[in-house]
């Protein structure tokens, strides 16, 4: 009798075994893409503008609460400033390939030196920094979880701060070059802090982000469509139990209406870790101050679009000349 119930539950036994393996990869998976959501890569600075041949200062500056911003300040030949910020999990200096950490998401080296060099030939200043949680800057009060902008902003009004003390700068125009999570940072600033933008002539924007639709995507291509689905309520669960802003709202999408400076817009077309209409919702939103479009169009990685304008700097410059 024993020996028939035992053969009869077997399988059972085996389902439920096989189910509960299952749901514990669920959450296991989804606990680790979380973190690497709020927990963003720290990279080291592997180099200097000096290793590009510019002069430059070492510069620090606080946030609103506290955090230590650490960057550089290029000084150039005419009294204009372009402030350029980088890509979440990247530093001021770019991505090193020496870098190794299983979220790395792309191995080839970005140098945004490179492209502030272009800056600095024009003969603007350039100030570059990490941001909190990055590089060589502190972490966010908020055991170093990132916001994707939404606690990444401040460092980026703390910069401006730190702008209007040097007499060098205090009255220069400004314009900002600003990449991914910089670029949802600085729409967020000026959105959140407009009285310390007065300054700010020009925005380049560099594929801003919205968290959701990136994981998504990132997820469906490392995955399935259709793993990705399944895994999307559970990571976003987890971000808020962890204690991170909901990741729905890690966007700029609520903030650009309220940009008040020519805005130019740069978007992969082929970028496989977003949806287009994602950007176009942006730039749709964006006031006509005026508003720009520029589509890269022979790039397969997102992360070219950030080694981009290192070789072909024109329509950087272009949009900078125009308006600082």
């Amino acid at each position: 009798m024993n020996s028939n119930l035992a053969n009869f539950a077997m399988p059972y036994i085996i389902v439920i075994i096989v189910l509960a393996a299952l749901a514990v990869i669920y959450l296991l998976v989804s606990y680790f893409i979380s973190g690497s959501i709020i927990h963003l890569n720290r990279q080291p600075v592997p180099k200097n503008p000096g290793d590009y041949g510019m002069n430059f200062e070492n510069v620090e500056f606080k946030a609103s609460d506290g955090v230590n911003i650490k960057g550089w300040l290029i000084p150039g030949s005419l009294k204009k400033l372009v402030i350029m910020t980088h890509v979440g999990g990247l530093t001021k200096y770019g991505s090193t390939v020496t870098y190794k950490n299983l979220t790395k998401l792309y191995n080839k080296e970005i140098e945004f030196l490179k492209t502030a060099a272009h800056l600095h030939k024009e003969g603007y200043w350039v100030l570059m920094f990490d941001f909190r949680n990055h590089g060589e800057s502190g972490p966010d009060p908020n055991k170093g979880i990132a916001g994707v902008g939404l606690e990444e902003y401040k460092d980026i009004v703390a910069a401006m701060n730190y702008v209007k003390r040097r007499n060098e700068l205090k009255d220069a125009p400004v314009g900002f070059v600003s990449f991914c999570m910089g670029a949802n940072s600085t729409i967020i600033a000026m959105s959140k802090a407009p009285e310390a933008f007065n300054n700010v002539k020009c925005l380049f924007a560099v594929q801003p982000i919205s968290m959701e639709i990136f994981i998504r995507t990132y997820a469906g291509k490392l995955l399935s469509p259709i793993l990705a689905k399944a895994l999307l309520p559970m990571i976003k669960k987890f971000v808020i139990w962890r204690g991170a802003h909901p990741l729905e709202r890690m966007s700029p999408k609520d903030y650009v209406n309220d940009l008040k400076v020519p805005t130019r817009y740069v978007q992969a077309r082929n970028d496989p870790w977003t949806e287009l209409s994602d950007i176009q919702s942006f730039y749709d939103g964006t006031p006509d101050n005026p508003k720009d479009f520029f589509w890269i169009e022979d790039t397969t990685h997102r992360f070219e679009s950030y080694s981009y304008f290192q070789d072909k700097p024109e329509k950087m410059l272009e949009w900078i000349k125009r308006w600082v």
